[in-house]
């Protein structure tokens, strides 16, 4: 009971913070950019950062101000997100997710991928054990692709190390990064860029 209480009061704060995004509309066959990559609409994407230096932080800094006009929801796989690191203006239109447990967090992208009425999702399991994450059966992501696919909402998995089957896009980040870059100009990040065609749905 508890549980189902927890997502509908999830559903009722996503409605309140973002009512114009529940509005019936159209969805746009555009596709999601962010700094210099494009993210397909309806796809699953991963970012890899094995080394905790290699611009994570950075990485999701840029994304929010990429997306400061848009809502945008970020689902912290392990309660580590620090907004007071990324100022006001990046997080206004953020929907902020607190997580402990892998399973919180796949039942909230659950949700947030079948309501369909945000465009981006990002998905933090950066700090999550990898023997978690590959205790999760490979069915559970291709059931976050399909649902992905069918609501038009992109979704960015943030890992540590490539994990996740039939992503559209994997990112891995190769460059060497303070906490310092968060609070000046920052540099250009550096990583590689690999284009995955996805399998048909099982």
């Amino acid at each position: 009971m508890s549980t189902l209480l927890e997502i509908n009061e999830l559903r009722r704060e996503l409605r309140e913070k973002f009512p114009a995004a529940h509005r019936p509309a159209p969805l746009s066959e555009e596709p999601h950019a962010t700094s210099s990559l494009t993210f397909e609409r309806g796809s699953i994407n991963e970012v890899v950062s094995s080394q905790p230096n290699q611009g994570m932080a950075l990485f999701i800094s840029e994304l929010l101000a990429q997306e400061c006009d848009l809502p945008l929801a970020l689902i912290d796989g392990r309660d580590s997100f620090d907004p007071g690191s990324h100022g006001n203006l990046k997080c206004q239109q953020l929907f902020w997710i607190r997580c402990r447990e892998i399973s919180q967090a796949i039942q909230c992208s659950d949700l947030l991928l079948r309501d369909g009425n945000l465009p981006l999702v990002l998905l933090d399991l950066h700090f999550t054990p990898t023997r978690e994450l590959k205790r999760l059966p490979m069915s559970t992501w291709h059931r976050l692709r399909n649902q992905a696919r069918e609501s038009g909402t992109t979704l960015l998995a943030l890992t540590s190390q490539p994990l996740l089957p039939s992503v559209k896009q994997r990112l891995t980040l190769t460059g060497n990064f303070s906490l310092d870059h968060l609070e000046r100009q920052p540099p250009r990040l550096k990583f590689q860029e690999k284009h995955l065609a996805q399998r048909a749905a099982l």
